[in-house]
């Protein structure tokens, strides 16, 4: 029988054939044993570290998952908390001018904008009446600005602002 296998076997193929089958049974269990070690640590520890470390991520996101939902909760709570924002021009005025009368924030304009909304100016506020003007605006007559400009004037804030009477 002749040996299609390549030359550089052929001393390897001659020393196996020499070997008692005892020999080669037991080279056999060895090379098994070997794989077996190599398939292991080659290939199932690896996997199953990384099914642990995809399991640990999504617990992980699940749990934030679950903060962003109860987080969401509770921002439409808060939102439904909110008084409803005037829906005319006039009451807007009104809300305007009483909260910025008592953050204590100068109004230098106040005018209509012809679509129904209203554009005011101040000079010359701090950082202070300006976010607690703005705070009270959103906590007492669920106001927010379409619009905000705030730039620095000196030692103070000139704030520009745009707002829009609510639409029913």
């Amino acid at each position: 029988m002749t040996s299609t296998h390549s030359p550089r076997l052929a001393p390897l193929q001659d020393r196996w054939r020499q070997l008692a089958p005892r020999e080669r049974a037991m080279l056999a269990l060895m090379g098994v044993a070997i794989a077996a070690f190599v398939l292991w640590y080659g290939l199932y520890a690896p996997l199953r570290q990384a099914h642990a470390d995809a399991r640990a991520r999504h617990v992980a996101a699940a749990a934030t998952l679950a903060q962003v939902r109860a987080g969401l909760a509770h921002l439409a709570q808060l939102q439904d908390q909110l008084p409803a924002p005037p829906s005319s021009a006039e009451a807007l005025k009104q809300a305007l001018q009483a909260s910025a009368a008592a953050a204590g924030l100068r109004l230098d304009q106040l005018r209509e904008d012809g679509s129904g909304g209203l554009e005011l100016e101040s000079g010359a506020a701090t950082p202070a009446q300006l976010f607690g003007w703005l705070d009270a605006l959103r906590r007492e007559h669920g106001l927010a600005p379409a619009t905000l400009s705030v730039a620095r004037n000196r030692q103070r804030l000139r704030v520009q602002a745009r707002f829009e009477p609510a639409t029913p």
